[in-house]
């Protein structure tokens, strides 16, 4: 199996542009190991024509690449995996002089708008099962939340520290078929607004 860096830092924000997708996305969390475009159009239920594009893009930027082939009856068949666990902007990135609202706003994309679709279907089947009379999201399918609090930079740097942490406890099955796909984002830093010169 080819090695997974820990980190793939971006150094043009056309990258988190091309990441910004949810079949993207959801691709990129299927392939910690090496699979085929077939495997992961089976585990999406999706056909696997479909994918044939995405997976393209994916390796263009680097995000994913070729692990092992093997041989399928007469035919080659490409493995791919993710090249990094994480991805985030580089240091260069962030003092290139790149507009800081585009910088910010490709970033966090990544992050939010795939958490808001997962979170909107979430919703969606729970309001159905509702209305049907069932009692809809139970603790084990998740929550969904927002709160603001109040924290002195010693706590903030503690909790977003225990956050990380937790993270990487996080115990993934052997097998992905046995587990139930869940999202977690996060957003955690310092409101701005009026009164800390941002927000007009």
């Amino acid at each position: 199996m080819t090695e997974i860096s820990d980190v793939f830092e971006i150094d043009d924000p056309s990258v988190f542009e091309t990441l910004n997708n949810p079949l993207r996305l959801r691709i990129l969390r299927r392939l910690d190991d090496p699979r085929s475009v077939k495997e992961i159009a089976k585990s999406l239920d999706l056909p696997v024509t479909r994918l044939y594009y995405h997976f393209n893009l994916l390796e263009d930027i680097g995000a994913v690449r070729v692990a092992e082939t093997r041989k399928v009856g007469a035919m080659t068949e490409r493995l791919y995996q993710v090249t990094a666990k994480n991805f985030r902007p580089s240091a260069d990135l962030m003092s290139s002089g790149e507009d800081p609202e585009k910088l910010a706003q490709v970033a966090t994309s990544l992050v939010l708008d795939g958490a808001r679709l997962d979170s909107e279907a979430a919703l969606t089947r729970h309001f159905a099962e509702k209305a049907q009379g069932d009692d809809g999201l139970t603790d084990e399918d998740g929550s969904l939340g927002r709160t603001l609090a109040y924290l002195t930079p010693e706590q903030a740097k503690d909790f977003s520290l225990k956050l990380r942490s937790l993270l990487d406890e996080i115990d993934q099955p052997e097998n992905p078929e046995d587990g139930i796909e869940y999202g977690f984002s996060y957003v955690f830093f310092p409101i701005v607004g009026i009164d800390r010169g941002g927000l007009t």
